[in-house]
């Protein structure tokens, strides 16, 4: 197979509706795993794919996905996984949507404060002491 064949293999196995095969499903319910390991999850959906539809080689897949994923970051409008995010950290890639802020204080001088400090519980208790008793006199 040649490069342009594994793309088109790979494109497709990304648009296979997998949440809605439900051979899929079943063999995934056989598979003993942490529900938040997408890992497991991806290297099931492989061996799914390439025994039922086409092949796969997996290690081709995994750099053609991490050069289109670095490269289609700032392209992507979803809402990133606890684990995707996790990926992309460890990657060193920069996560969409995050502003960067730079880790210097500002150059400026502090404003001063122009309102009354609130009054402390035993400050306002004591001016109601004193109230009452310049009442009572």
């Amino acid at each position: 197979m040649d490069l342009q064949d594994d793309i088109a293999v790979f494109q497709a196995f990304d648009a296979y509706d997998f949440e809605h095969d439900p051979l899929f499903q079943l063999g995934l319910q056989s598979i003993e795993y942490n529900k938040e390991d997408t890992k497991v999850v991806e290297e099931a959906k492989i061996f799914y794919y390439s025994r039922r539809i086409a092949p796969i080689d997996q290690e081709k897949y995994t750099a053609w996905k991490l050069a289109n994923s670095s490269k289609n970051v700032e392209a992507q409008t979803h809402s990133a996984s606890f684990a995707e995010v996790v990926g992309m950290i460890t990657r060193g890639e920069t996560i969409p949507g995050i502003r960067q802020i730079p880790d210097e204080l500002s150059s400026l001088t502090p404003s001063t404060s122009t309102s009354v400090a609130p009054r402390k519980p035993w400050e306002q208790q004591q001016q109601q002491n004193d109230d009452n008793t310049q009442t009572s006199k």
